[in-house]
């Protein structure tokens, strides 16, 4: 079992154990204080102490507490176990007062002290007992750490890795090309990867200044080797879910954990995620359904539903769903024609690139005038989006992933942006929440590849929460 996974189980585990010998030893104080009969946990059950024991566990994941980057900063892991710690008390407190939980009925001072003592117990344990298996690790592993990317933009990594701990001794690497889109890894990048002995520890690829097709490369050539690959800029953000990564290397940076999935089928635990959250959004929305389904009635002439075929995990076809936001009969040829021209000539083309009310580029026809009045309010907040979730609901697509391509742009993809169909067609994604319409082409494809890399549940609610204010502030839309 790797490093990784052994701290985390670890973490885990005694987290568990000292938030029930925390609530035993607040039963002492509280016997000692009243000069009650001592009652132990043991002898009468508090549904306040398994509530208190889950928030503690979800409030620790959502801060990275059980990521092995949580031991390389001794300030940092001390800090977010206070604010966890802190997090997890008003959640239990919450529920204990509302629904008056034994633990509070006799007094309330119980709460408070379960969790001051949990703290000190779990910073005893962490940084005392569980910080040394992350030490002898670091000082028993060989390597190095390579940072790839133009010197300006990756020596805030660079120096943040010197100064990190168990982090191994910094090599960077710049590419002499400059060129950003659509050109292979150089093969002196790569066979400085390849070619490095001992083999490196961790590599860091700077996203802003790669080639996004390069990045790929030099993932696979750093996996190959066994290396912890991360991947930093401003397209990648939103998949440090935690946020501690950030805080770890003051920039922001995604860790790739794993290869998209293979097959056809949609991970277990992703379809679970989908099935509840797409019902229960059609159930929530209904009254919404009915208000948006008159004004496209009363806007314009002709069908509620836009019905489309569109591309989807590995290429399967199916029939997407959308509220009506053109005009009947329209011609799709303009349309067409731009997607392709920008799919082939890249996202650096200015003269392909449409702008906003205020001048900004946007990759997306502005100004479209098939969209009907009605149509354009919609698409401003991703209203007309609302019906996917009957797709959710049938299989056709996930919560989170790409936005199912057209037949006709895939057609016109280069062999790198097919990389985007290994992962289930999404509602939500990163693209939506980093950027929308003002993201490139490639950029998106990019933001699709690493969304692949990174795949998880706490991303995937992460990612949803994330898009709701996106779209009331229709940030990025045309």
């Amino acid at each position: 079992m790797s490093l990784r996974s052994r701290l985390c189980y670890w973490s885990l585990a005694t987290d568990v154990l000292l938030a029930v010998a925390a609530y035993e030893l607040a039963l002492v104080v509280f016997s000692v204080i009243h000069h009650y009969e001592l009652r132990l946990a043991t002898e009468t059950f508090d549904w306040g102490l398994p509530v208190g024991v889950i928030a503690i566990v979800l409030t620790f994941l959502w801060l990275g507490l059980y990521k092995l980057e949580a031991y390389v900063s001794r300030p940092l892991h001390l800090t977010t176990l206070a604010k966890g710690a802190l997090v997890a008390l008003v959640i239990t407190a919450f529920f204990a007062f509302t629904f008056k939980a034994p633990l509070v009925t006799e007094s309330r001072l119980t709460v408070f002290t379960t969790f001051a003592v949990f703290f000190v117990l779990a910073a005893v344990v962490r940084i005392g007992l569980l910080d040394r298996l992350y030490v002898a690790d670091a000082r028993g592993r060989r390597g190095g750490t390579l940072v790839i990317g133009a010197a300006a933009d990756s020596s805030v990594v660079a120096s943040r890795c010197r100064e990190l701990r168990g982090i191994a001794p910094v090599t960077a690497l710049e590419p002499l090309d400059k060129r950003r889109n659509g050109y292979d890894a150089e093969p002196a990048l790569l066979q400085a990867l390849a070619g490095a002995e001992p083999a490196p520890r961790q590599v860091f690829l700077d996203g802003a200044s790669l080639s996004h097709r390069a990045a790929f490369d030099l993932i696979a050539a750093a996996r190959a080797r066994g290396a912890e690959v991360y991947v930093t800029g401003r397209l990648v953000s939103p998949l440090d879910t935690t946020r501690l990564l950030f805080r770890l290397f003051e920039t922001p940076v995604m860790r790739v954990r794993r290869e998209p999935a293979a097959g056809d089928r949609t991970p277990a635990t992703k379809r679970a995620f989908d099935l509840v959250a797409s019902a229960g959004a059609l159930a929530v929305l209904a009254p919404a359904f009915a208000v948006i389904a008159v004004l496209i009635k009363r806007g314009s002439p002709g069908p509620v539903f836009y019905r489309q075929q569109r591309v989807g995990l590995r290429g399967h076809t199916f029939e997407f769903l959308k509220f009506r936001s053109m005009a009947v009969g329209n011609d799709a040829g303009e349309h067409q024609e731009y997607v392709c021209e920008l799919i082939q000539s890249g996202v650096g083309d200015d003269e392909l690139s449409c702008t906003d009310e205020w001048g900004r580029p946007v990759f997306k026809l502005a100004e479209d005038e098939r969209v009907t009045r009605i149509g354009r309010w919609l698409r401003k907040y991703s209203l007309d989006e609302l019906p996917q979730f009957w797709n959710v609901l049938k299989g056709d697509m996930s919560m989170v992933g790409p936005r199912p391509a057209l037949e006709y742009e895939v057609v016109a993809y280069k062999p790198w942006h097919r990389r985007r169909l290994e992962v289930a067609p999404g509602v939500s994604g990163l693209w939506q929440v980093a950027g929308r319409s003002r993201v490139g082409f490639d950029e998106m494809v990019f933001q699709d590849i690493m969304y692949a890399y990174n795949q998880s549940l706490l991303t995937d609610v992460s990612l949803c929460l994330r898009t709701v204010p996106a779209m009331l502030v229709g940030r990025g839309a045309v």
